[in-house]
């Protein structure tokens, strides 16, 4: 992509990014569920989080010089997913903005590209649970990578495969009852040789320290979602462990794990609203060279966020063949169309129990008869 066209891109999109993250079709803010879209159907989201502390000096010897800063992280990213056909879709993600406080290059403008091909809704025991799986692909569009804050990134083409399973309670419209998803990944960064670190000398001599090893990860997540009849109550539980560690000048080489609560706001069908909060759960250990990491500028700031503010809006553009067939259109009532549905069920329901009432009433009426004959013969044979 070349700079001209990606900000062009950036300029068309940026003023939209308000909110949400995670990547890959009809997802919870980080994890995926096993559904794919609809054939043609075409949604698009956007999403902008952030982090901040202030970076204090630890220790009791302050020098005389020494000014605290507030340093950030602050990331937003749109994207696209498509109904390729029934069971597969995609998902194409541009990282709009990336800035972590780099005094090299302050903001990443724009950042990397995302690719997420996706499998899925193929269902099991009546279609209470859906199995599929996602192949995703980070390409290194971005200037800057090996930033803190965030997953470690070394500037390669990386790749990973992800196991996705999901449980509805109610199979038939499994988005007004409980859910259940379940996220199993491996990942791999690609990095060997890739340069993490430069620094100069004598303002002449430049040094490069290189990744030796491929960096390979275990990444998982669950979440589940409790839908009302305006908002989605979610939380999710996330995070990843490395098989094979980035190098010692890498940021954030340390295995994380997060719980995220959030809310989503359904005031239509074909938008939609998050609030989300990340909260780092695994502890603050720094196992990056103290000449590199915060730790060695004698800093109180983390690898990891210690917690990220998520906003998000999600739309509809097209809403596939299948709706469009249905006439359930934009301008289309879903809620009432469902409620109907819902009111068949019930009678429905009603129905099956007062057959049920008649056939233990007709089974009482059978045994009263055939008592009342029993009876009747015994009289019979008295009078004889």
């Amino acid at each position: 992509m070349s700079k001209g066209f990606a900000s062009v891109l950036v300029l068309l999109l940026l003023p939209v990014v308000l909110l949400g993250q995670g990547y890959g079709s009809k997802s919870l803010l980080h994890v995926q569920t096993a559904s794919t879209l609809k054939p043609q159907r075409l949604d698009f989201r956007t999403d902008m989080n952030f982090f901040t502390k202030v970076g204090d000096f630890l220790g009791q010897q302050k020098p005389s010089n020494f000014s605290a800063v507030n340093y950030w992280d602050v990331q937003a990213n749109a994207l696209l997913s498509y109904g390729i056909a029934e069971h597969f879709d995609a998902t194409f993600t541009t990282r709009l903005y990336q800035d972590v406080h780099k005094a090299d290059n302050e903001a990443n403008t724009p950042g990397d590209l995302f690719l997420d091909l996706k499998a899925g809704s193929f269902g099991l025991s009546n279609n209470k649970f859906h199995v599929g799986g996602l192949v995703s692909f980070r390409f290194p569009t971005g200037e800057s990578h090996n930033y803190p804050f965030e997953r470690y990134t070394a500037g390669a083409v990386e790749f990973g495969v992800t196991g996705l399973f999901s449980y509805y309670n109610d199979p038939f419209l499994p988005h007004r009852d409980f859910s259940l998803h379940v996220n199993l990944g491996w990942y791999n960064h690609n990095d060997a040789g890739k340069t993490l670190i430069e620094r100069t000398l004598n303002d002449t001599t430049k040094i490069e320290f290189k990744a030796g090893n491929n960096a390979t990860a275990f990444r998982y997540g669950v979440g589940v979602s409790y839908p009302t009849e305006l908002f989605d109550l979610n939380l999710e539980v996330w995070g990843m462990n490395y098989i094979s560690k980035p190098d010692s000048f890498a940021f954030s080489r340390e295995n994380f794990t997060y719980i995220t609560p959030s809310i989503r706001f359904k005031p239509r069908w074909w938008v939609n609203f998050d609030l989300g909060l990340d909260i780092r759960m695994s502890s603050d250990t720094d196992e990056t060279l103290s000449t590199v990491s915060f730790a060695g500028q004698n800093l109180d700031l983390p690898n990891y966020a210690s917690w990220k503010m998520i906003f998000g809006v999600n739309m509809v553009l097209n809403a596939g063949k299948e709706r469009m067939r249905s006439g359930l259109g934009e301008k289309g009532n879903i809620k009432k169309r469902v409620d109907f549905y819902e009111r068949l069920l019930q009678e429905r329901q009603k129905t099956k129990s007062i057959e049920e009432e008649l056939r233990r009433l007709r089974r009482e009426r059978e045994q009263a008869e055939k008592e009342l004959e029993e009876l009747r013969q015994l009289l019979e044979e008295e009078g004889k």
